[in-house]
């Protein structure tokens, strides 16, 4: 039987990542049939059942899961292959990226245009969610992360340091007073974050004299959306420490204020992970992009 793996390998991926044949047909624009034809072909070709189907779903079966998980980074290799051989066409298809609420909504989509003006044929399918994302189960290229990395499949390329700031509202400080040092913080309220991931309560950082220290604070309020939390914090429900990126628009109109200035927190790391080893021009382009963004120091949107 004569098969396009290449192709049928691409199709196969677009329904993983679609969720259906007629979404993967439509994507792909080619007759619904046609990806009907190819799943079933690749099924044959590799003589087991990729996938489930009734005629509400479909789901990837163990087999399935495990051929997605090992194609992805094949067919993108296999792309890059291509494309390195006519390294002046301009890119075009797809870029699936994830990154926090924040970034995508004050900073990076607000500027998206500058992009688009270089790369108009790039498609950027962006999921934003403070909720860590498993790159090859949700068919991301790309993923951004603030702080420290936990071990995984995937290749990081560092893009900087962001620097945190504490702060609270005028009317959260007139009722409650000013902190002058760490040890001043049992008196009062956080707002705190909760990692999404491990579902435990972040701690607070400051740099001291004595080295790094890690504080708990008392709070009646736990956050894991990033918009929610400096809400929270303007309406004065306890102090915040966050990226200062996105607080300075608050910290420069007066709605909120910076405390503990002698106590910095560790700046955090911020990374694009991609899942293997080969760096795509897409991803190229796209964290060349982000790290021009950062260090032109575009002052992210007040919403």
């Amino acid at each position: 039987m004569q098969i396009n793996l290449f192709e049928s390998i691409k199709i196969f991926i677009e329904i993983v990542e679609s969720g259906s044949l007629t979404q993967a047909a439509e994507n792909l624009q080619i007759h619904r049939p046609a990806v009907t034809r190819a799943l079933q072909q690749l099924e044959q070709h590799s003589g087991v059942r990729l996938m489930q189907r009734t005629t509400r779903r479909i789901s990837l079966t163990p087999d399935g899961e495990e051929f997605y998980r090992r194609s992805k980074p094949l067919l993108a290799q296999a792309d890059d292959l291509l494309e390195s051989f006519a390294p002046d066409r301009p890119l075009c298809g797809q870029l699936r990226v994830d990154m926090p609420i924040a970034f995508a909504t004050l900073l990076v989509v607000p500027n998206l245009a500058d992009f688009y003006r270089v790369h108009p044929d790039i498609e950027i399918i962006l999921s934003s969610s403070d909720r860590r994302q498993d790159m090859l189960r949700d068919g991301l290229d790309c993923v951004l992360r603030v702080g420290a990395l936990e071990d995984g499949d995937y290749i990081a390329r560092p893009l900087g340091n962001i620097k945190m700031t504490t702060c609270a509202s005028p009317a959260y400080l007139n009722a409650r007073g000013t902190p002058k040092t760490p040890d001043d913080l049992q008196q009062h309220r956080a707002v705190n974050w909760i990692n999404s991931s491990s579902r435990q309560i972040m701690p607070w950082t400051f740099e001291t004299p004595e080295g790094i220290a890690e504080i708990y604070l008392p709070g009646s309020l736990v956050l894991d959306n990033s918009q929610a939390y400096t809400a929270a914090g303007v309406a004065g429900l306890g102090l915040l420490q966050g990226m200062n990126l996105f607080l300075q628009p608050y910290l420069d109109s007066g709605r909120l204020v910076e405390v503990l200035p002698d106590y910095p927190t560790p700046p955090r790391r911020l990374s694009l992970l991609y899942p293997h080893r080969h760096l795509s021009r897409k991803v190229r382009v796209f964290a060349e992009w982000l790290e021009g963004l950062l260090a032109c120091g575009n002052a992210p949107r007040q919403p």
